[in-house]
């Protein structure tokens, strides 16, 4: 008689001790992850909802710091703080207020419910002056503008812009650098003055020369022109004059002794 098919064995596979662990510290180090990436997760989800809270989004007043010289920051720091809204609404109510700015960049703190106000300031190239009268500052980039007292400290010539079009401003502006340079002029420079649209402007020297220098056209040329034509006067006979360049596109320089006003001695 044939004996029963013998049933097939069973085996029992046991994981070593150090591969049992290898396997708790993979899981612990997955559900490690998992919790820390519910955690960034809940965070910038916080982050985002302050971002568009009131705080930002216009519903109340954002706190700002301003940041930039003395003594805007300080006037520009009390004006904040007194307004509401944004800081782009801050922003923008400063750069109303305060014409000398060129801009105010906002720079939001995502950790902190502030946000940093960095002013950017005009530059000025010279005093503006209209009928005589104290008129803020020539920007370099031909605008005329006010500041506050002690904004911009400058010592250097005046500007008279009085009937001045905004196209002859600008123009004063980018030949500035040349006309206002140590030694461009045979005196030292002490004003432009605007005369009128056939006229251009004029040029006041400290030695009371008189320039008529028309448009603000040619300038190194007219600068190199004038020095070499009152060199050649002075080696005649000292003394002040009057220089006419309006018509220097013509080959013409004019020059001749200055008329002493009455009452000068």
């Amino acid at each position: 008689m044939n004996s029963p098919a013998a049933r097939p064995r069973r085996f029992r596979v046991v994981a070593r001790p150090k591969t049992r662990v290898r396997r708790i510290r993979v899981v612990a180090a997955f559900a490690v992850v998992a919790v820390l990436g519910a955690v960034a997760f809940a965070t910038l989800r916080k982050l985002v909802v302050d971002f568009h809270s009131p705080q930002f989004a216009g519903r109340s007043s954002a706190a700002a710091i301003v940041e930039g010289p003395e003594p805007l920051r300080s006037l520009a720091q009390a004006a904040v703080d007194s307004l509401t809204g944004t800081a782009g609404d801050k922003a923008e109510a400063l750069k109303a207020k305060y014409p000398s700015l060129a801009d105010v960049r906002v720079r939001r703190n995502w950790t902190e419910k502030t946000a940093t106000l960095t002013l950017i300031v005009r530059r000025a190239v010279a005093t503006a002056k209209r009928r005589g009268k104290p008129s803020g500052f020539l920007g370099d980039d031909g605008t005329i503008f006010a500041a506050p007292a002690g904004a911009f400290m400058l010592t250097g010539p005046e500007v008279e812009v009085a009937g001045a079009s905004a196209g002859e401003l600008s123009a004063l502006a980018r030949e500035w650098p040349v006309l206002s340079a140590a030694g461009a002029f045979p005196a030292a420079l002490m004003g432009m003055t605007y005369d009128s649209p056939e006229n251009g402007w004029h040029a006041n020297l400290a030695d009371g020369t008189i320039v008529q220098w028309g448009r603000l056209e040619w300038t190194g040329e007219k600068l190199s022109r004038l020095s070499e034509a009152v060199s050649d006067a002075r080696s005649k006979g000292p003394g002040a004059f009057s220089a006419d360049m309006r018509w220097f596109e013509d080959g013409k320089v004019l020059l001749k002794p200055a008329v002493a006003r009455v009452g000068n001695r």
